[in-house]
């Protein structure tokens, strides 16, 4: 999501200003690290702990791994395929070659009009620039529905977390911009896919962590299956935290107001679409999974980033002026 123009002062409010004590945590090198640390995870808790390449390589069977990629991809229907990948963003499209003044009447959310309550879902699926902000929201939603289709083998997931980002997402990431705009006594208009896009990015990058683990994450929970290697155990506890941390870290990277062609990004709004997405998928695991470790480490680190974003929103707002 966006705001209209270059809405703030972030002159001074950068990535690194986010994490002055890390100068290591660049952009790709947390996206490498979401990765390798998945894969080191299942490489020291394969069964029997195997110490040769030859016994990893019959415990993760990579033919299997490519079996069940391609089961994925053939079970979904011809229905999911056009809904997914032609409806959603034919309709993005089709709400950009509507009128500017019929979306700027019934489509932009304008903080200044509370009263316009179909704004608070409208908004999400409305742009009035073409590049990049829809062109880029639908290649971004592109991309995270390329590792979701490939990944995920849970049909009642995927609909719950497709029906939270599309309809709960939206009127969420709009309540977060008008409050916060209200605090900085402002009043913005703002649109774009780009809060749903947050939910779907969430949803790709857990759901990858979960194919790449896969039933290693049950045995956090048994740690007797370590007996004679607890120092092993450990270390993957330590992994979990670190790993679930970094992807939460994703979203509030995610959630850095930036300003660039010609608009300001609407970061609380990216931000509340991730860590929704985040949390729906936890409740959703929670409930069905077993596997009470990994969602507990998942729900501290949840709860660690949203305070850790409260205190950037307050260095934000501090930098506008409002609070000393």
């Amino acid at each position: 999501m966006a705001f209209s123009y270059k809405a703030f002062n972030l002159s001074t409010l950068s990535f690194s200003t986010l994490f002055p004590d890390f100068p290591f945590l660049t952009h790709s090198a947390i996206f490498k690290l979401v990765v390798i640390i998945p894969a080191v995870i299942t490489f020291i808790a394969c069964p029997g702990h195997a110490t040769s390449m030859a016994e990893i390589g019959s415990a993760v069977d990579l033919r299997s791994r490519v079996d069940q990629v391609k089961n994925n991809i053939k079970s979904w229907t011809f229905y999911e395929w056009v809904i997914f990948w032609v409806v959603i963003p034919a309709l993005l499209f089709f709400i950009y070659a509507l009128p500017q003044s019929i979306r700027n009447d019934y489509f932009i959310l304008d903080t200044s009009n509370l009263w316009g309550i179909q704004s608070y879902f409208l908004n999400a699926y409305t742009h009035s620039q073409l590049y990049w902000h829809l062109v880029g929201n639908v290649a971004f939603y592109f991309v995270a529905l390329i590792v979701i289709f490939t990944l995920e083998n849970n049909k009642r997931r995927f609909r719950i977390m497709a029906a939270s980002s599309f309809l709960l997402v939206p009127v969420i990431t709009s309540i977060l911009t008008i409050s916060f705009l209200r605090v900085l006594g402002l009043t913005r208009t703002s649109q774009g896919f780009s809060g749903i896009d947050g939910a779907f990015l969430a949803y790709a990058i857990l759901i990858s962590v979960i194919w790449i683990v896969q039933d290693g994450l049950e045995k956090f929970d048994h740690p007797e299956l370590f007996a004679g290697h607890k120092i092993i155990y450990y270390i993957i506890l330590v992994l979990s935290i670190f790993m679930l941390g970094l992807i939460v870290l994703v979203g509030i990277i995610f959630g850095q107001f930036v300003n660039a062609y010609g608009q300001t990004t609407n970061g609380i709004a990216h931000f509340g679409g991730f860590i929704t997405g985040l949390i729906v998928l936890l409740l959703f695991d929670v409930t069905t999974e077993k596997r009470k470790k990994f969602d507990m480490i998942l729900c501290f680190v949840t709860v660690i980033g949203i305070l850790w974003y409260v205190n950037y929103l307050i260095n934000f707002i501090k930098l506008q002026g409002i609070i000393n």
